[in-house]
């Protein structure tokens, strides 16, 4: 698939979120129709558009530098848009009265991220680098929950919930040694499941139930490392489904922790279109 028909994607899942979120609320039916819990099985998919902001930090073992090298990646949506490869967000759950299970997953990978703004450091404090340096980022990321309901009231809910997390991670960095020697396959890697646990539901923000807030918060941890993940926005509810603005972060943490010296974190806002069956 070629770089111009991923942004071609990426481009219409934006329209139609953007599109959805206009739609005239008149055209749809009451959206206080819906009951979460009478009892029958509800499904609901959202795909949905994230433009974090990312940071990310890893430790490399190239070719002809025996101490290694550390680099930091710190990209806007101003920076890496126009380099973006591609991006996929999709989020899905089945709820069956106070029961349920839920999955998100994100893949996303950048290409030729300028990392040459910040120095690159040896380990050892012998110095830094002076060459300019690229990074790639490709991550895939799955979340998967079961949960129950311990509160609601009209329109609002909490869950708690149980589950796993899945990431696998690749940085790879591009950089020149002295001499004009180029640099291509220094790369590092993560593969880590991690158990997490948290919390997530709705507050309603109106008496007709149309508006709302989704929320989401969980902890985790596995052999090496701590992960964490939080969600807030707001949302609007018609007939077909929800729109929702959010802002969203995820993080992992493996420093001192014995593996490679790769971190991530992902901040940003998110637009979704949940539609409902």
């Amino acid at each position: 698939m070629t770089r111009g028909i991923r942004k071609q994607i990426v481009g219409v899942l934006l329209s139609a979120l953007s599109l959805s979120a206009v739609l005239p609320a008149g055209a749809q039916e009451n959206a206080d129709t819906v009951n979460l819990f009478d009892g029958r099985w509800h499904f609901s998919l959202t795909p949905y558009a994230w433009t974090p902001t990312i940071y990310t930090s890893a430790t490399f073992s190239p070719r002809g530098l025996t101490d290694g090298v550390s680099a930091d990646l710190h990209s806007t949506i101003g920076d890496y848009f126009s380099k973006l490869s591609f991006a996929f967000f999709l989020a899905t759950e089945a709820r069956k009265s106070e029961w349920s299970v839920f999955a998100d997953y994100i893949y996303l990978k950048l290409a030729e991220q300028d990392s040459g703004v910040k120095p690159v450091f040896r380990p050892g404090g012998t110095g830094a680098i002076p060459f300019d340096a690229s990074m790639d980022l490709k991550a895939d990321i799955l979340t998967l929950g079961g949960g129950y309901t311990v509160w609601r009231q009209g329109a609002s809910y909490l869950d708690v919930f149980v589950g796993t997390r899945y990431l696998h991670i690749t940085n790879s960095l591009d950089f020149g040694l002295p001499g004009g020697v180029r640099q291509r396959d220094a790369s590092a890697s993560m593969n880590k499941w991690d158990v997490i646990g948290g919390i997530r539901g709705q507050f309603a923000l109106s008496e007709d139930g149309r508006w709302f807030m989704p929320y989401y918060l969980d902890l985790g941890a596995g052999s090496n490392n701590t992960t964490w993940q939080a969600l807030v926005g707001a949302g609007y509810r018609y007939g077909w489904g929800d729109v929702t603005l959010s802002v969203r972060n995820l993080s992992y943490d493996f420093t001192g922790r014995g593996d490679s010296g790769l971190d991530a974190r992902f901040t940003g806002f998110a637009l979704g279109a949940t539609f409902k069956f």
